[in-house]
Parts: structure tokens; sequence; C-alpha cells
């Protein structure tokens, strides 16, 4: 009776993570690419977020930090030292990754938000949210772009949005990891 148990509790776990590992990836890159002549491994990155809302910005750049740490990377938020994210102009944030000690900037902004329609009989019904964003690396020393993604991630209406952007940040820094970024 012991071993039927044991049995059925193996083939459950087997099962959950059959369906975990089946089910379709939250995040996809379109397009990734890295400044092959760079090798130089960052000491410090400044992370700048676009988000809309401050409250995502903040959380996005939290869970960066955190990721790029847990890789041995230092890394700092940019939301306590730039109330607006500041992505287009590199003069500002040369100044800003100077006062912050970073060698290096990784700035992610949204692209859009789309939302595809479901058609049942009634007619459209609004499904599935993507958001569309594109990471840019800079090397500060050599001012320079060494790395660029765009990514679309689908929004999955059962799950937090902290979980999903935690799903997107741990891709994102995964993606970078495999192209030796660092």
């Amino acid at each position: 009776m012991r071993a039927l148990k044991i049995s059925i509790q193996f083939i459950a776990f087997v099962m959950l993570f059959l369906f975990t590992a089946c089910m379709p990836p939250t995040t996809r890159f379109s397009s990734i690419w890295k400044d092959a002549t760079y090798q130089v491994r960052p000491e410090k990155i400044l992370v700048i977020n676009a988000f809309k809302f401050p409250s995502n910005r903040k959380l996005f750049e939290e869970d960066i930090v955190k990721a790029l740490k847990d890789h041995r990377i230092d890394a700092v938020v940019s939301y306590n030292v730039m109330p607006d994210p500041v992505v287009d102009d590199m003069e500002a944030i040369a100044v800003q990754a100077k006062a912050a000690g970073a060698d290096t900037v990784l700035i992610n902004r949204p692209l859009e938000t789309a939302q595809k329609e479901i058609y049942l009989s009634g007619g459209p019904v609004f499904g599935e949210v993507y958001i569309h964003t594109r990471t840019y690396v800079y090397d500060m020393k050599s001012n320079r772009l060494v790395f660029g993604a765009s990514a679309e991630t689908w929004l999955q209406k059962d799950k937090l949005y902290a979980d999903q952007i935690q799903s997107y940040v741990d891709d994102l820094v995964n993606i970078m990891s495999r192209q030796n970024l660092f």
C-alpha cells in the first residue's frame, strides 16, 4: 500500500513537471545582438527602466539588479536618482552613470502594448496582452552600444504582474549571460 502511495506521488510530480515544461514561454526574443569585439566584464551597471508607472519601473529595476548580483555583477537602480527615466539623452545618462560609479548602463524601454482579439460567435473579445520591449547595454568607458535585444512578453491574466516581471528579468539576464556579456 505504501509503495502504491509513493508511486502515485511520483507520477503526479512527473506529470506536473511535464505540464510546466510544455507550457509556452511567456517571453520571446525577436532579435538579439552583441558587439563581438566587446570582451570586458562590467564592474557596475546602472539599470534604467522607462516603464510608464513608477511602481513597475521600481519593481523591474530592483529585480534586474538582484538578478545581476546573483551573477556576481554589481548593479544599482536608477529610480532613486532619476525620478523621470532619461533614456534618449546620452549625456544625462553619462552624468548619472558617473555619479553612480557605473561603467555600464542597461536601458529597458517598452515600445508598445498590444492586445490580440479573440473572435467568438458574439463578436471580438479582447484576449491576450503582449508588451514589446527593447533593451540596450552601453559601455560608458568606450561610449558605445554593446548589446541589444527586442522581446515580446505575454501577460497572463491569472498571474501576478510582479511574478511576470520577474520571469521576464530572468529570461533577459539569462540571454545576456549566454551572449557572454558578463
